[in-house]
C-alpha cells in the first residue's frame, strides 16, 4: 500500500514522534511505500530508507490553522491507499489521538486555561474535528478512549503504547556508574517529564520521604527543593537515569498514556503514578496508583526489590512492534 503518515514533526523528541519514526521503520520493513508529511523533519532523519517526504508550511502566527490548511491541500494533490494522521487535521482513514482529547487535558491540567484563552477554542475545535472525521481513532489507554468517545467518534480502538526493551533494560554496570558520578548513596527516586506543573512535580516533592533523594529530568527550570534534589535538566540518554534509580514518581495531573512509566518499567524499577495517567491501567500493583500525597508517601514504603522484576515482565509484554502491527491492521480496515 502507498501509505501517507501526517504529523508536524518528524522527530524522536516526544512520545508521538518516536512512535511515528518506529512505526515509518515497521511499515517501510514490511513493504509499504512510505510517505510522510511534515512541517519539521529532523537533518539526520531525512536519509530514513523507503521514505519520501513532503513539506507542510506552517505560518508561525496561526500554527494550527495553516498547518491544517497545508494538510489538506498536500492530501488533495497526491493519491494514497491509506492514511494515518497523528495531529489535528482531516482527512485520514485513521487517527491516532496519543494525546488523548484536547477538552479532557484543559479540564484535568489546565482549568484555569479552559475559558482563559480564545486559542484554545480554536485547539479543540480542530481536536474534535480530527476524531469525528476519522473512521477509525485509536485510543493509547481506556482513558484517552473516554475523551475521544465523548467527542462522538465513530469507532474507538484502544492500542497501548509499546517499550524498546533493548534500550530500556536493568543495567546494573549504568547503574554504578551513574550513581557515583551524582554521588548517590541511599535510595533514589526520579523524575522524568517536560512541563513541571502538569507532571505534578509538586506533588512529588511533597510526598518524597526524608531518607529518599530525588533526579529531576526535565527541561523546565528548577524550582525551590531540599538538597537532595537535583536537577539535571532534559537528558538525550533518559534510560541511564531510570536504569540508576529505584523507583519512577509521575504523580501527574493528566497523561492519556505517559510512555515514561513504562520505560521505567523495562529498566526494572516501578513506576508510581496516578488514575490520571492511562499508564495505570498496565500497571502490576493497584497501590502504585496515587491521588494523593498520603497514597504516594505511603507507596514508598511498599517498595520491594522483587517488585522490579514483575515491573520488567509487564513490559515484556509491550514490545513496539505489538503496537505497530495493531495500528497496520486497524488502517488497512479504516481505508477499506
Amino acid at each position: 500500500m502507498k501509505i501517507a503518515l501526517v504529523h508536524r514533526r518528524f522527530t524522536t523528541n516526544g512520545g508521538t514522534e518516536r512512535y511515528l519514526v518506529g512505526l515509518t521503520r515497521f511499515l517501510v520493513g514490511a513493504g509499504h511505500e512510505v510517505v510522510v508529511l511534515a512541517n519539521e523533519v529532523r537533518e539526520d532523519l531525512r536519509a530514513e530508507p523507503g521514505v519520501r517526504f513532503v513539506p507542510l508550511p506552517m505560518w508561525r502566527p496561526a500554527k494550527s490553522l495553516s498547518l491544517a490548511w497545508s494538510v489538506r491541500r498536500a492530501l488533495r494533490a497526491e493519491r494514497f491507499d491509506a492514511i494515518f494522521g497523528l495531529g489535528r487535521h482531516t482527512g485520514h482513514h485513521l487517527y491516532r489521538a496519543g494525546g488523548g482529547s484536547h477538552e479532557d487535558y484543559l479540564r484535568r491540567a489546565h482549568r484555569w486555561r479552559r475559558w482563559a484563552w480564545p486559542g484554545e477554542w480554536i485547539e479543540r475545535a480542530l481536536d474534535r474535528a480530527a476524531v469525528l472525521d476519522a473512521r477509525i481513532c485509536i485510543a493509547n489507554s481506556e482513558l484517552g478512549a473516554r475523551g475521544l468517545s465523548a467527542y462522538g467518534a465513530r469507532r474507538v480502538e484502544v492500542v497501548y503504547n509499546g517499550v524498546d526493551l533493548q534500550r530500556f533494560c536493568p543495567a546494573p554496570l549504568v547503574r554504578a556508574e551513574v550513581r557515583k558520578e551524582l554521588g548517590a548513596s541511599g535510595p533514589i527516586a526520579v523524575f522524568v517529564g517536560n512541563g513541571f506543573v502538569r507532571k505534578g512535580l509538586d506533588r512529588a516533592l511533597a510526598a518524597l520521604p526524608e531518607d529518599w533523594g530525588l533526579w529531576v529530568v526535565g527541561g523546565d527550570p528548577p524550582v525551590p527543593a531540599p538538597s537532595r534534589v537535583r536537577f539535571l535538566g532534559g537528558q538525550r540518554h533518559p534510560e541511564r537515569f531510570l536504569q540508576s534509580a529505584d523507583v519512577l514518581v509521575l504523580p501527574t495531573r493528566y497523561d492519556p498514556f505517559a510512555n515514561v512509566c513504562l520505560e521505567a518499567m523495562a529498566c526494572g524499577i516501578p513506576a508510581l503514578t496516578t488514575s490520571a495517567n492511562g499508564a495505570a491501567e498496565v500497571l502490576p500493583e493497584p497501590w502504585m496508583v496515587c491521588d494523593d500525597e498520603a497514597a504516594l508517601r505511603a507507596a514508598f514504603g511498599r517498595l520491594t526489590p522483587e517488585l522490579g522484576a514483575r515491573c520488567r515482565a509487564v513490559a515484556e509484554l509491550y514490545p513496539p512492534e505489538r503496537s505497530y502491527r495493531r495500528a497496520l491492521e486497524l488502517l488497512v480496515e479504516a481505508s477499506r
